[in-house]
């Protein structure tokens, strides 16, 4: 029974929020299309530094053990700041641009990093972006854009209904399902969390050790 509320409430919010959707999926494919042009014109000092970095982490990685609790520490430290921004942006009247440029950011380092490694490492940077940089990301982006657009939609109807006399009085109640709202979709970036942490080295470590299969 819960099964089938569950998306039927992910449905309909959708329909009441389907522009506010349009616009952060616009923001963050925005951010996708600026990171992949901005490899494209990078300098030549800067793709170098780049790249030469790459290697050296490529090389750790292939010759030394994967340290699983500093990769889950750096996740982490990443990934909910984020959500925590967007959420106490949610709760300001003039938080929905900052929401959108983050959508824009969040998408700009997806299209960069895809982009570069595409770039530098061909048939190779194809393999390592399907298996290291998309699986976790097939998590984040949603949790990033539904975050969003819950903010934007919580800002709104707080603007819209400061005016009225039952604001005050629903305020604790709607203040209280926002947030569980946010902590559900922390839930939910656990699971990326754990793709990132154990499954994104790993496949990094195997395309390091397997190049020539992946040619």
């Amino acid at each position: 029974m819960l099964d089938g509320k569950i998306p039927n409430l992910i449905n309909e919010h959708v329909k009441n929020n389907f522009w506010l959707y349009v616009i952060s999926l616009l923001c963050f494919c925005t951010g996708i299309v600026l990171g992949i042009y901005s490899v494209r014109y990078m300098g030549g000092f800067e793709k170098n530094d780049l790249l030469s970095y790459l290697n050296s982490f490529k090389s750790s990685l292939g010759s030394g053990s994967i340290n699983y609790k500093a990769i889950f520490i750096e996740t982490v430290k990443i990934n909910i700041p984020i959500i925590l921004a967007i959420w106490f942006l949610g709760l300001t009247i003039i938080g929905i641009p900052v929401i959108l440029v983050i959508d824009v950011i969040k998408g700009f380092t997806i299209g960069f990093a895809s982009s570069f490694i595409i770039n530098e490492m061909a048939i190779k940077g194809i393999w390592f972006d399907l298996l290291a940089i998309v699986p976790q990301n097939i998590i984040y982006v949603p949790c990033i854009i539904f975050s969003s657009v819950l903010a934007m939609e919580f800002s709104l109807n707080m603007l819209k209904d400061k005016s009225s006399s039952k604001w005050k009085t629903y305020m604790l109640f709607k203040l209280t399902t926002y947030s569980m709202a946010f902590l559900i979709v922390i839930t939910v970036m656990c699971i990326g969390f754990v793709m990132e942490v154990y499954l994104t080295p790993n496949m990094m470590k195997l395309i390091v050790l397997n190049q020539g299969m992946l040619l």
